[in-house]
């Protein structure tokens, strides 16, 4: 996991430290035993100071580069002798091209950052620039970098800070409560910046969850309370973020949420209790005939086998007062809700193609005892899952024959396999945990995201190839 953060960490975070390049630390990090003085001689084929190169040795990939601030020219720099002519003469060609140093020549500083400036380095280029750029434009600039800059942790000099929030635009602020107040929320990793010294926050708190989630390991989600008068900017709407940033030296009281994180610390052990079940009922669930998800395909069997497994972390942790048999039903329920899903668009009749086809196949899950009536139950949380709750839950207490117990005991399953099935939103990033139904389902989101990372498919296929190995 340490290694997974890491990589995340070089591709989506800048360099943190720039030290000139040394024959020490070329032997070093060579694993062909390229040596200072070839690749000094591959750079200057090229026009290129070897001096210029600057080195992170905090950073696992993408830890060299040339640095030419004055000409705006980068160029990643691998400690291979293998392909190493070839990566410099490919970046010589492109500082040769006609288009190249347009948008540094025109001002155009955003599509310089963007196209020209590797994401590594844009913090060191911008924290040199910054003045050179136009007063009215240099905070648009930096926004631009920081919304793609991910592991920033407080590398921005409070000096460049306090200058570009000096020129930064007035925006419409969000609108604030009865009371006068904004609610904010922030989602955190394991290397994001604390809410302390956070700058940066969110108005959505499905937007806060996906920040939290998008290193597969979330630790922590906060919501604030904050007057207009300590933001600084608010770019509402999706492609915004929803971002509030905050006014410098603005500290705001806020609360962590009740959400148990996705880390090493704590999955390991949460999961270790329902692994079990988890391969017995997972082997089954890749006999039903779902496809495996792609770009375009999203209710696969990968969407059931996390379904699955959030089941049994409800199952075995929540608290509520189940029967052996209710587990069952919920367990039948996420291995069979979509059996019947027949396309990825918005379909609230999909629960009742589902029970048709158990019905028409007569799909019998092994090791699931059910009564008659835990079977209609079954059978109503399936086809009536894609529906509003208001509409499922009427249905349900519509159903002949049912005494007010049943259909209490229905509406309280019904409410669990909701938020196991919704709990998945997370991997498209829609989920507003603020709608969960259960006490238990709204501590499990970041546990939820974690998941989208866990390689659950591979660990099923190999426990049914007779190799029992989970990770």
């Amino acid at each position: 996991m340490q290694k997974h953060l890491s990589l995340l960490a070089d591709v989506r975070g800048c360099m943190t430290r720039f030290d000139p390049l040394t024959p020490q630390i070329v032997a070093a990090q060579s694993e062909d035993s390229l040596t200072y003085e070839e690749l000094q001689t591959v750079l200057a084929e090229c026009g290129m100071d070897i001096r210029k190169v600057v080195f992170d040795g905090t950073r696992g990939f993408q830890n060299a580069f040339y640095a030419d601030f004055e000409q705006g020219r980068y160029c990643w720099i691998p400690f291979c002798r293998a392909n190493l002519k070839d990566i410099v003469s490919t970046m010589d060609q492109n500082f040769r091209s006609p288009g190249f140093g347009q948008a540094r020549r025109n001002r155009d500083w955003e599509t310089f950052y963007m196209m020209e400036v590797p994401l590594p380095m844009q913090i060191w280029d911008f924290e040199q620039r910054y003045q050179m750029i136009e007063p009215e434009k240099v905070f648009s600039v930096w926004s631009s970098i920081h919304t793609h800059l991910d592991y920033a942790n407080g590398m921005w000099k409070p000096e460049v800070l306090l200058y570009v929030f000096s020129h930064a635009l007035k925006t419409e602020l969000p609108k604030p409560d009865e009371h006068g107040q904004i609610t904010i929320y922030r989602g955190m990793g394991e290397r994001s910046q604390s809410a302390e010294a956070a700058l940066s926050w969110t108005t959505d708190p499905v937007c806060a969850l996906w920040f939290a989630n998008r290193s597969a390991r979330g630790t922590r989600l906060v919501s604030a309370r904050v007057t207009p008068e300590q933001i600084l900017v608010y770019n509402p709407g999706y492609r915004g973020e929803h971002e509030v940033i905050l006014k410098p030296g603005v500290i705001p009281e806020y609360t962590e949420l009740d959400m148990i994180p996705s880390t090493e610390d704590h999955v390991p052990k949460l999961l270790a209790p329902v692994t079990e079940d988890f391969f017995r009922y997972g082997r089954i669930a890749l006999s039903l005939g779902y496809p495996t998800e792609n770009l375009f395909h999203h209710h696969g069997v990968k969407h059931i086998l996390r379904v699955l497994l959030l089941t049994l972390l409800y199952c075995q942790y929540s608290g509520d007062d189940l029967t052996e048999e209710d587990k069952q039903i919920l367990i039948y329920f996420s291995l069979l809700h979509d059996i019947g899903r027949d396309s990825e668009d918005e379909d609230d009749a999909h629960g009742d193609k589902s029970v048709d086809l158990i019905r028409s196949r007569n799909i019998r899950i092994k090791g699931i005892q059910l009564s008659k009536k835990g079977h209609r139950i079954a059978k109503l949380l399936i086809r009536h899952h894609c529906r509003d709750d208001k509409i499922g839950l009427e249905r349900i207490r519509k159903v002949p024959n049912f005494t007010a117990k049943d259909a209490d005991r229905a509406a309280r399953l019904y409410a669990i396999a909701k938020d196991m099935d919704g709990l998945d939103r997370v991997r498209f990033n829609g989920l507003d945990f603020r709608y969960l139904r259960t006490d238990y389902a709204r501590r499990l989101p970041l546990v939820a995201g974690g998941l989208l990372e866990e390689p659950l498919l591979d660990c099923v296929k190999a426990f049914t190839a007779g190799e029992g190995v989970f990770a």
